[in-house]
């Protein structure tokens, strides 16, 4: 089976979409079975693996695979699952993915963040003050953010994607998260 996915691959670099649909057939089921043991949840495993066909697919010619093909696509379907974990903690640890501590301490100390904005930004009100904020950012700074937040990728992967400098996807970001900020303590 591993020569058969390393022909396969071969060809999905080749842009032939079809051997990536056989590909998808033949593994979807086991890579599923697998994500659903790490999520405990089926639905969130089959889009999971949706994910990783749909980034591998969208990132074929910048792929470099070393082990067998097979291998990189648990490996991913893993990554991905875990990452999805990371997605359910509590309300309050998912805030913290938006930044790392240094920026929301620098918006807590610009804005006056306090306890009472704070426990807002858990509320439904304030997720659609939050998705407006972001729907609001310049196209670049958007596109950045989503890439960051939404598709769990390194500074350096949407910098390449982007054709951008690691600085300038780190400004972007950072811009992003002051304009949340302002959002939310304009609505306080």
């Amino acid at each position: 089976m591993n020569l058969d996915l390393n022909l396969y691959w071969k060809r999905i670099q080749n842009n032939e979409e079809f051997a990536l649909e056989e590909v998808y057939k033949l593994t979807f089921k086991s890579l599923v079975n697998y994500a659903s043991e790490i999520t405990g949840r089926r639905q969130s495993a089959e889009e999971i693996v949706q994910d990783v066909f749909l980034k591998i697919w969208q990132n074929r010619s910048e792929l470099s695979i070393k082990e067998s093909f097979r291998a990189y696509l648990v490996q991913s379907v893993h990554n991905q699952a875990l990452n999805g974990l990371r997605h359910q903690k509590t309300e309050k640890e998912s805030v913290n993915l938006l930044g790392d501590e240094k920026i929301w301490k620098f918006i807590s100390d610009s804005y006056n963040l306090n306890d009472n904005i704070l426990d807002r930004i858990f509320s439904d009100e304030t997720e659609v003050l939050i998705e407006q904020a972001i729907k609001e950012l310049p196209d670049q700074c958007g596109k950045v953010f989503h890439l960051s937040r939404y598709e769990n990728l390194s500074n350096e992967e949407i910098a390449l994607r982007l054709g951008l400098s690691e600085n300038t996807v780190k400004t972007h970001i950072y811009r992003a998260l002051q304009k949340i900020a302002f959002a939310l303590k304009k609505e306080k």
